[in-house]
């Protein structure tokens, strides 16, 4: 038995998982004191892992945001969403704290792992929608975290909606800068949309507004032809999209597997895109896999 959490810029999830990777309790969340910088978040995570700890617990693992080195479970890069966050010894912050080992992983590729399981596929590409955009490759269980540590944030690949648009990452053009939540509701201020409108989600409800259409089908398309861009690339068995954005609704959803079906190459044309019902416990069960994949038989 392990215990598990996923750190986010707003909540901290916690539950128990068992030795095949499934929860086995109920899933508790706390705000995270993102404000207050990384030793608080810190202390957040493990009282809040305390409250759900059973004597049988044996270890630990940490899904959270953020480029993550697995082989320290250090975090190693993020944004401003947790202040002071990257540099964080996560791994051994929590462990000396419980008194237990454990294992960090960034929450694109924890979310990439679980639904690889989930889909008994061998390959995957996913792609996380939310505040920001994130994701995962995949290949026989284990993600693909590349020499910097960076591999999956596909959020920074190029899309040709966001020419010239400001990426939180301090480049333009990325697609998360017209597809994550903060993207499209940005692209439909710029274009002449209501200023009242504060939440990328409230567009799915204004079936006639024009610019809230115009920014729902921007951000599908670009989102479906990159998920078909990186099919073409990897060649995965599945692409999943999955993430808070995936709530958009049918315009958006339309746009995404039109552009996916028209950027695929013939080769990849049965490569299928599931738009997957994911949140805290898939993170957790993908913390929970990355956890047990390392720790010794």
């Amino acid at each position: 038995m392990m215990l598990v959490a996923d750190i986010g810029g707003t909540k901290i999830a916690v539950a128990r998982a068992g030795d095949d990777g499934e929860l086995c309790s109920d899933v508790v969340s706390v705000p995270t004191p993102a404000s207050r910088g990384a030793a608080a978040v810190v202390a957040a995570t493990v009282t809040a892992l305390q409250q759900v700890r059973a004597p049988d617990d044996t270890a630990f693992g940490i899904a959270t945001a953020g480029v993550v080195d697995t082989a320290t479970g250090t975090v190693l890069g993020a944004t401003s969403s947790i202040a002071g966050w990257a540099g964080t010894p996560l791994a051994a912050q929590v462990g000396q704290a419980l008194g237990l080992p454990g294992w960090v992983v960034g929450d694109g590729n924890a979310f990439g792992t679980a639904l690889a399981a989930e889909h008994g596929a061998r390959s995957l590409v996913a792609l996380v929608a939310g505040t920001g955009i994130g994701g995962s490759l995949v290949v026989d269980g284990v993600p693909l975290t590349g020499a910097h540590h960076a591999g999956g944030h596909f959020g920074h690949v190029v899309a040709a909606e966001a020419h010239g648009l400001p990426c939180p990452c301090g480049a333009t053009g990325h697609l998360e800068a017209v597809a994550s939540g903060h993207g499209i509701l940005a692209w439909y201020r710029a274009n002449g949309g209501d200023p009242g409108v504060v939440s990328a989600h409230e567009l799915s409800r204004r079936p006639d507004d024009a610019a809230a259409v115009a920014a729902l089908t921007t951000a599908g398309a670009a989102l479906g032809a990159a998920a078909a861009s990186l099919a073409n690339a990897l060649d995965p068995e599945i692409v999943a999209v999955c993430g808070s954005v995936t709530r958009a609704g049918a315009v958006w959803e339309t746009a995404l597997r039109g552009a996916y079906a028209d950027t695929l190459m013939p080769a990849s044309a049965g490569t299928p895109v599931v738009i997957a019902d994911a949140g805290p416990r898939t993170a957790l069960r993908g913390a929970a896999l990355h956890a047990l994949g390392r720790m010794a038989p």
